[in-house]
């Protein structure tokens, strides 16, 4: 009986909950909503890896969960409408990974397909926070939220919104990036 109660108290404790949480989804960034002289310029540079988000037991976590670290260069490519994305990954072992990979800009969209994977759909969303990006990556049944920063280290404000807009997301596994050991060194 007193199980059962407690059982109910916390299903409407639940209820309460998710009721206050508000889920906006106006932040994906539409076509009309980038002005096109400045995307993708605004994007270019340097990024580091701080946390992913997906559904729980999906298994779209797992390639990231080796990770101790990871920093990202965004550069234009020689060829209009692609990014090349240039990565050093930290292993938790210690060792350094080099990852390289073209995203290609939809004419009028801020979607982005990456080459090689044409499954593959990237969202951009905005953030409170002036220096983040969240993309969301979508192929086939993986789905995950993505945040990236120009530094390594964030309010946790703007940790807490990642989480929050994971949750509307349906996300429950989170997995923040432990970066306790030193970055590898980019190649130029």
């Amino acid at each position: 009986m007193i199980g059962n109660t407690w059982s109910y108290i916390l299903y409407l404790y639940g209820l309460v909950i998710d009721s206050l949480i508000v889920c906006d989804n106006s932040d994906r960034l539409s076509a009309s909503s980038v002005n096109r002289t400045e995307f993708p310029l605004q994007y270019m540079g340097q990024w580091y890896f701080l946390a992913a988000a997906a559904p729980s037991e999906s298994g779209a976590l797992e390639t990231f969960k080796v990770m101790d670290n990871a920093e990202f260069r965004v550069q234009a490519s020689t060829e209009q409408e692609k990014l090349v994305f240039i990565a050093t990954v930290r292993v938790k072992d210690g060792s350094c990974v080099p990852r390289k990979w073209i995203y290609l800009l939809t004419d009028g969209s801020t979607e982005l397909r990456t080459e090689g994977h044409p499954d593959r759909t990237t969202e951009l969303f905005s953030s409170k926070c002036s220096k983040c990006v969240i993309l969301k990556e979508t192929e086939n049944d993986i789905s995950r939220l993505l945040l990236y920063s120009r530094s390594p280290q964030l309010e946790e404000e703007f940790i807490e919104e990642f989480k929050e807009k994971a949750s509307c997301e349906g996300y429950k596994e989170i997995l923040e990036i432990p970066q306790t050991l030193d970055y590898c060194h980019m190649e130029k």
